[in-house]
């Protein structure tokens, strides 16, 4: 059960982010607009597209585009998600193992071509969006577990089993064109203090090893490719990104799991917020306003962390 979920059914867990109050003022942007301000779209969703396939590809293209202006070595290995969704597909008997075999070939092309654009290579628009959306599909099939895969007879490319369509090509590659204040925006003071997909500590373990999207500047960053500037459903958003600071207050592990961790010291973070792709538009609540806000509530930021924490303990430790 990731974060994101637990915040949404669990009715303990919703109480608990009820008494967080109105925070909306508190958010500011880094243009010096308001975060109400109407806004125009940059990058309109394209009719056809498939949203959820976006959205992860851009995640992986907008974290290789931060490793590559801030010179950041190349990530050797392919993502465990990735791994276990190829696992899955080999494991479901509805794939051959010929089937299996260009998938896996696809995979580490994919990731390859990902890399080469890490380390400084220009790479051609359609192909790179062709490989992300790619590696988004295989994310995909391991976290829903619903989807199949087409296979046509008369055509064994990679292409053909997933069925990338243009519309979602294209809308990728307009994301990926607005790169303009992505310099600005994430250009690491300290790249010893950047954290792509940074891992949190004992407590994200219980909700099944919760990790978010970047950590840059001492700022918690949730990228987000929706076709409007909303805070989601019920302000879903801002819990979950608060939800993500909890999780950051405590010792981080290091390591694989399953094997041995280490222990580290927690982030350090003084802003939580959201790049908004499609307008451009990087918003964030300073950290130091949430506590007082909290506080003048009458329920400290530091009750909802202890609280937080119980809570998740109590309720899946030994569960998951």
């Amino acid at each position: 059960m990731s974060l994101k979920r637990v915040i949404k059914t669990d009715q303990d867990f919703k109480r608990l982010f009820n008494k967080i109050p109105d925070v909306t003022n508190l958010i500011k942007c880094e243009d010096n607009k308001s975060f109400l301000e109407s806004r125009k779209i940059v990058a309109p969703p394209i009719t056809g597209s498939n949203p959820q396939d976006v959205g992860t590809a851009y995640d992986f293209w907008l974290r290789a585009h931060i490793q590559r202006i801030n010179n950041i070595s190349v990530e050797n290995n392919i993502p465990d998600v990735i791994y276990y969704g190829v696992r899955l597909m080999e494991s479901s008997n509805v794939y051959t193992d010929k089937h299996i075999e260009v998938i896996k070939k696809g995979v580490a092309k994919a990731w390859r071509i990902r890399n080469e654009y890490i380390l400084g290579k220009d790479i051609e628009d359609e192909r790179f969006a062709n490989a992300l959306l790619f590696l988004a599909y295989i994310e995909d099939f391991y976290r829903s577990g619903s989807r199949e895969m087409r296979r046509k007879k008369q055509d064994r490319t990679i292409e053909s089993f997933i069925n990338i369509d243009k519309d979602s090509v294209q809308d990728l590659v307009n994301l990926m064109n607005q790169k303009d204040e992505l310099n600005n925006y994430f250009k690491a003071q300290d790249v010893n203090n950047l954290f792509l997909n940074p891992t949190f500590g004992e407590t994200a373990r219980y909700i099944n090893g919760a990790d978010g999207d970047l950590i840059i500047n001492s700022f918690l960053i949730d990228f987000k490719t929706d076709k409007r500037i909303s805070l989601g459903y019920n302000k879903q958003y801002l819990h979950q990104i608060i939800g993500y600071y909890i999780l950051s207050t405590e010792n981080r592990l290091i390591g694989n799991p399953n094997i041995e961790c280490e222990e580290d010291d927690p982030y350090e973070i003084n802003k939580i917020g959201f790049y908004f792709a499609r307008y451009d538009c990087l918003s964030y609540i300073e950290i130091e306003d949430l506590k007082n806000a909290m506080e003048d509530s009458g329920y400290p930021l530091k009750q909802l962390i202890n609280d937080f924490k119980d809570l998740a303990e109590d309720k899946y430790n030994g569960v998951i």
